[in-house]
């Protein structure tokens, strides 16, 4: 798995964006996104403490620019727990690859995207794993 390349995949298909519209590969809202997760990633901000920052549809941003700052996010609750989710995989295959060597993820962990069942069922299944 690759999760460079998940994070990408979904924040690119959960907010739109036309390059050519301003020159810019990434709009602000997927650029929070993405620097808020590589961040605490980097950081190893537990997903205990990664997920008390975010909250409906506002999120700490966490960078080495700024401190710390509430943006908006927009992202429906489903997407808020996909991304949850996505910090919770790479923290745990980073840190406890043994426990989530039984999981068969894909390169791109594509088979989350729009698929809610499966996202909640993994999230709960996920989220144990993190806290033990």
């Amino acid at each position: 798995m690759n999760i460079e390349l998940a994070l990408i995949k979904f924040v690119k298909s959960c907010i739109k964006h036309n390059p050519d519209d301003n020159g810019q590969e990434y709009n602000g809202d997927q650029a929070n996104l993405v620097e808020t997760f590589s961040y605490s990633f980097v950081e190893h901000i537990h997903p205990k403490i990664f997920e008390k920052n975010i909250n409906e549809n506002m999120m700490k941003l966490k960078s080495k620019r700024l401190k710390s700052d509430f943006v908006k996010i927009p992202l429906d609750p489903v997407q808020i727990l996909h991304f949850k989710l996505l910090y919770n995989i790479a923290y745990i295959e980073r840190f406890y690859p043994n426990k989530i060597s039984k999981f068969n993820f894909s390169e791109d962990l594509a088979e989350l995207l729009n698929d809610e069942d499966k996202i909640i069922n993994l999230y709960k299944e996920i989220k144990q794993i993190a806290l033990n």
